[in-house]
């Protein structure tokens, strides 16, 4: 069903409302990561922290019946100290030095552009047009999510990113799980910048993530899957440069792929290996700070769904403390594919051009023609492939899930392996960059008209969006 039927603000105010909330997750997370981890105190963790505290407190007040009475509030708040810490957020170009640019390095810059422009492009992804905007717009109508016998798409994928959607949404913007997603990923390249010492691997490990087709997929919609595969691959970086991790240190990494399990509970299929290792590598530490956070953590992640989810069910079980999603949907969603080839041909050839977008590119073959010998290459590759496996197994066999293994594996090129040639590298992976740019300007191009105009919105909808023109007609 398309539900977007009344227009919201044009475009480029859907930016700046956008932009300002960011700014007040990220005054947010600032404020809790001076208080409980102040060597966390960077651009990009400060959002990923405020906005999972924030979404995560947000999901608690739906399910306490108190939405109704928090919601406006809690909206203008966001905004208030999103003006406030707006010169900090706008402080961004201080982090990166943007000095001598080389040809590659302005279209990394310009394909980040495009990529913005297609955040705030009318949308007409399926899924969105049904549950991802479905469900926000039925919280404000009801102040509860549907029920599970009312409206079972709409009850078993609700997230958190649904329910934090719910405060632009009433803001006037749809696009703001969009362009929060972008942000995040050009915020996670800034705190690289500064990671990566070499200009030279900095513009491969760009290079590689973005020349990925399905990067446009995950950029054009408000499906939440690239924020929490930015969090699961934080989390795998810390978990790799940290020789010793205290307290403090499994707890950011805890609340890291906890929060991702929040957005998507699929991403507890590629958390729970680093988290395991985290848990282990943590606990030679202090064995018992750890496991009392590991239970405090737990409580505050999965207890509220879980004690929801029991209320919900008639016959509960122990899958149903993470999802109400019943089996036989589950095993749909393993078998569904998004082009026509099965998996994995699925996953690096589309089966008609307008199904690039499903693909993540052959970048990734890349792995194969590097080893290294050293401890942390063999934990790291035991990491992907074994999670590609429990992938495979019980989770959706789609380009847009696989993309969070071209992240981690961008990983294991520039911190793990010490012998590779990037200048080879990264001319093999040119061409399939530059083919992902065109696209993206080709989208860009077609949807900057509704970007100005509702009525030029309404237009491209009309032509590209999923039902659109039925539900107006309905």
């Amino acid at each position: 069903m398309n539900i977007l039927n009344e227009p919201v603000y044009v475009g480029f105010i859907q930016l700046l409302i956008s932009l300002i909330m960011i700014s007040g997750l990220i005054f947010l997370g600032r404020i809790i990561n001076n208080f409980i981890f102040n060597k966390y105190n960077y651009l990009f963790f400060n959002l990923l922290v405020g906005l999972i505290i924030f979404s995560q407190f947000l999901k608690i007040i739906v399910f306490l019946g108190v939405f109704e009475k928090i919601y406006i509030p809690l909206s203008f708040l966001l905004l208030i100290s999103g003006l406030y810490n707006f010169k900090n957020f706008i402080g961004i170009k201080k982090n990166w030095n943007i000095k001598k640019l080389s040809i590659i390095e302005i279209s990394i810059l310009f394909f980040i552009f495009l990529l913005l422009l297609n955040s705030i492009a009318p949308p007409s992804m399926a899924d969105a047009l049904d549950y991802h905007y479905g469900v926000p717009i039925y919280l404000l109508k009801n102040f509860t999510i549907p029920n599970f016998d009312f409206w079972l798409w709409g009850s078993v994928v609700v997230g958190n990113s649904e329910i934090m959607n719910s405060l632009p949404m009433y803001l006037g913007t749809d696009n703001f799980n969009s362009i929060i997603q972008v942000l995040s990923l050009i915020l996670f390249f800034v705190f690289f910048n500064n990671e990566i010492k070499s200009k030279e691997k900095f513009n491969f490990f760009t290079l590689f993530i973005l020349s990925s087709p399905t990067i446009l997929q995950l950029v054009s919609g408000p499906k939440f899957m690239l924020m929490p595969q930015l969090m699961t691959t934080t989390a795998l970086y810390l978990f790799i440069k940290i020789k010793k991790i205290n307290t403090f240190d499994f707890i950011f990494i805890s609340i890291l792929l906890m929060g991702a399990t929040q957005f998507r509970s699929s991403f507890i299929i590629s958390g729970v290996i680093i988290g395991f290792l985290t848990f282990l590598k943590a606990i030679k530490s202090n064995q018992m700070k750890i496991l009392f956070s590991s239970f405090i953590l737990i409580s505050i992640f999965f207890l509220p769904t879980a004690l929801w989810n029991y209320n919900q069910l008639i016959n509960f079980n122990l899958f149903n403390i993470f999802s109400m999603m019943p089996a036989e949907m589950m095993e749909t969603m393993k078998t569904w594919r998004e082009n026509d080839y099965i998996f994995p041909v699925n996953l690096f050839f589309p089966s008609s051009l307008g199904k690039i977008s499903t693909i993540i590119g052959f970048q990734i073959f890349l792995i194969f023609f590097t080893f290294s010998k050293s401890k942390d290459s063999r934990i790291v590759l035991f990491v992907i492939f074994s999670t590609v496996l429990l992938q495979y197994f019980l989770g959706m066999n789609v380009g847009r899930v696989y993309f969070e293994f071209i992240l981690w594996s961008s990983l294991y090129f520039v911190f793990i392996n010490k012998k590779i040639n990037f200048k080879l590298f990264q001319k093999i992976i040119l061409p399939q960059f530059f083919c992902v740019v065109f696209l993206s300007g080709y989208f860009a191009v077609i949807s900057i008209p509704g970007i100005f105009s509702n009525d030029h919105r309404d237009k491209f909808m009309k032509k590209n969006s999923f039902e659109h023109e039925i539900a107006q007609w309905v």
